[in-house]
């Protein structure tokens, strides 16, 4: 027993030292970063080229672990080592009693009374099969509860770390891959944690005497079992990366649902996620087959090295899987934690100006997103905003208008050239304090699945309650929502489901003006915005209808990544330049869209009829006052989904019937050899 206290001793003193020691490694943010230098720290390679890994077990598997889950572990190891015992102990009562019906044989001329009652051994095969009873419990719960405490850790971290990173990284990873590694992959490496130690500390301890014998071909086992752990885990990362992008896949459809079934693009879709779920299942199969292989190699040697005294080693074999599985997700997952970005929200480092005024320029900015770093957008913008000013940013499709207001947010940073406001660098003013003095409307405002009040809320912490109605009025939104049931409380549903477009734009701009912002950016102005916008509020709107910035101040016009010219609406309309282009082709669009109306009045009557019906169908989804008409909470929770039939679900599977006819022979004989052994 020496042994195994001496060997767990080293693992568990190995598996908290940190950094220096240990067996397999994680790679830092530090290691990735040097992989990929990048303007970006790193991310700009992540999920398409593979990072070598090196190997340490107790930084990478017990990181987050504290003294109460390195005592759960130990608890656990120790009645690991007693659940192990239960099968030598039962072997010799087993000798003993056969011991016990031979000398009996020898005597039979002897008389002996009960001799062969045997309710001793059926005491001792009891008091063994309590304490394994037991110590099992204890060894499986703790393990158990020191991995779910760890878990529980590493979600949450992932999840910070995640809400941590810039918008560049989210340019290079998919919101449906995020979530698949926030729950699949975690849950791996909780498996990983409990299978893996469990079933090594249960192998070794049923045989610890043989085990000194195998201590010679030891370095051959581990050799064997490392390869087949290598290849177990570049499966396994290659499958996890399969069914990341199946889950994109789902995500970004069902996010879209009503655009995909407008377009019928249901089919192409559906052809997409199941390409991916094919790729998830031919690695799936090919890891499958080589786990089996692995076992049944490590097996083979233990066999022909010791005999049965090797048996306990291939015991352990099944947990090289779990193991390679926790390492593989383990990788992804820690390779997020450590990825330190260099525009971080949460960090309080950073100048904090007692007054800011809104004077805003950007001198000779350059600027191409991460995901596509040989398309320039921005080639030396030059722009200056006076404080309380109006300047409207006109330009075709991809010309920057919208880059430039990521920049002004600190979304992104230039890659030359300098963003300033009041004449200090944004950079180095404090990221959290820049974004609440900036207040954002976006073209399609984007709001949380909870209340009005409570979606208000999120563009300033305690805001009281006569603030949110004073922005309300402002945003021209206080009546439609006085008129809803619930008012300030009504529930606006994923993504604001439940209310129409032009409301969920009155709310997007009642949430910007709450927080009293200095500087306002309007993506797609509304009359509305610009007829609120404070004196001493410096005001940038990207104008895609250019009625609504006839009034601005300052009409900047863009082309190529750059400003070239500046002016009034009469000025530019002087000039005859990119702005007097965008004028005159909206003037011709509104003038095509009136024609075609008025060709409605020369239909005839079965075309006008048509025509009607489909107006009429259209008119019954609307609520009073044109609004669209939403289900409410109430009516979509009583929505009544009957039960399925589990022999509904097997129907599903007849295809796959002689994998389980199969399976289900081989485990009976499975279970048979296990019953006779």
């Amino acid at each position: 027993m020496w042994f195994f206290c001496l060997f767990w001793g080293i693992f568990f003193f190995f598996s908290f030292q940190g950094h220096s020691c240990g067996i397999w490694k994680f790679p830092s943010s530090g290691s990735v970063r040097a992989a990929a230098p990048s303007p970006y720290h790193g991310y700009s390679n992540m999920g398409s080229e593979p990072v070598s890994m090196t190997y340490i077990i107790g930084h990478g598997n017990f990181r987050y672990s504290n003294w109460l889950d390195v005592l759960y572990m130990l608890l656990g190891t120790t009645a690991a080592i007693v659940h192990g015992t239960g099968l030598p102990l039962m072997m010799l009562v087993f000798g003993e009693m056969i011991d016990s019906f031979a000398s009996v044989g020898n005597l039979a001329h002897i008389k002996i009374p009960n001799v062969t009652s045997g309710s001793e051994y059926a005491y001792y095969y009891s008091a063994i099969g309590a304490g394994v009873l037991v110590a099992a419990y204890i060894q499986v719960s703790f393990w158990c509860l020191a991995a779910g405490r760890q878990i529980y850790k590493i979600r949450k971290r992932f999840f910070h770390a995640i809400m941590q990173q810039e918008i560049g990284w989210f340019d290079m990873h998919d919101v449906g891959e995020l979530n698949t590694r926030l729950t699949d992959d975690i849950s791996k490496i909780n498996n990983g944690i409990a299978m893996f130690v469990i079933g090594f500390i249960v192998a070794f301890s049923r045989g610890w005497r043989l085990t000194l014998v195998i201590l010679t071909i030891t370095p051959v086992l581990g050799l064997s079992v490392a390869v087949w752990a290598k290849i177990l885990s570049s499966f396994t990362d290659k499958e996890l990366l399969a069914y990341a992008k199946a889950g994109a896949v789902a995500e970004e459809v069902l996010a879209a649902i009503i655009t995909v079934i407008a377009f019928g693009g249901q089919k192409k879709d559906l052809e997409r996620y199941n390409k991916n779920l094919e790729e998830a299942k031919r690695i799936g199969i090919k890891k499958a087959i080589t786990a089996n292989i692995s076992i049944v190699i490590t097996v083979s040697d233990v066999f022909y090295s010791v005999l049965t005294g090797a048996f306990s080693i291939g015991q352990a074999s099944p947990s090289i899987e779990a193991f390679a599985n926790a390492r593989g997700a383990a990788y992804e997952i820690f390779k997020i934690i450590d990825n330190k970005p260099s525009i971080d929200s949460y960090s309080k480092n950073g100048h904090k100006p007692d007054n800011i005024k809104g004077n805003l320029e950007f001198r000779n900015v350059h600027f191409s997103y991460p995901s596509r770093n040989e398309v320039k957008i921005l080639k030396g913008l030059n722009l200056k905003v006076e404080s309380g000013q109006t300047v409207a940013l006109v330009g075709n499709s991809g010309c920057g208008k919208s880059t430039t207001v990521q920049l002004m947010q600190r979304l992104y940073d230039p890659t030359e050239g300098v963003v300033s406001i009041d004449g200090q660098d944004i950079r180095t003013i404090n990221v959290r304090y820049l974004r609440e003095i900036i207040g954002v409307v976006s073209q399609e405002p984007v709001l949380f699945a909870t209340t009005i009040a409570e979606n208000i809320r999120y563009g300033r912490e305690n805001v009281t309650m006569e603030e949110i109605e004073k922005a309300v009025k402002e945003a021209n939104a206080y009546d439609f929502i006085m008129k809803l049931p619930n008012k300030f409380d009504t529930l606006v549903g994923e993504r604001g489901a439940q209310l129409s477009g032009g409301q969920k734009q009155r709310i997007a701009i009642a949430r910007a003006l709450v927080r009293n912002p200095k500087i306002l950016l309007l993506d797609e102005a509304t009359s509305v915005a610009l007829d609120k916008a404070r004196e001493g509020q410096t005001t940038i709107v990207i104008a895609h209808h250019l009625s609504t910035v006839r009034n601005a101040y300052v009409i900047a016009g863009f082309d190529d990544g750059v400003i070239v010219e500046k002016g009034s609406h009469d000025e530019l309309m002087k000039e005859r330049g990119v702005y007097f282009k965008l004028v005159t082709i909206q003037k011709a669009m509104k003038l095509e869209n009136a024609v075609g109306e008025a060709d409605v009045l020369d239909m005839s009557p079965r075309d006008f009829g048509s025509s009607l019906r489909r107006r009429s169908t259209l008119k019954s989804v609307k609520g009073p006052q044109g609004q669209d008409r939403k289900l409410s909470t109430k009516e979509s929770l009583d929505e009544h989904v009957p039960p399925v039939s589990f022999w509904r679900i097997l129907k599903l599977n007849i295809t796959e019937w002689p994998y389980f006819v199969v399976g289900i022979f081989c485990a009976i004989i499975n279970g048979g050899l296990c019953n006779q052994t």
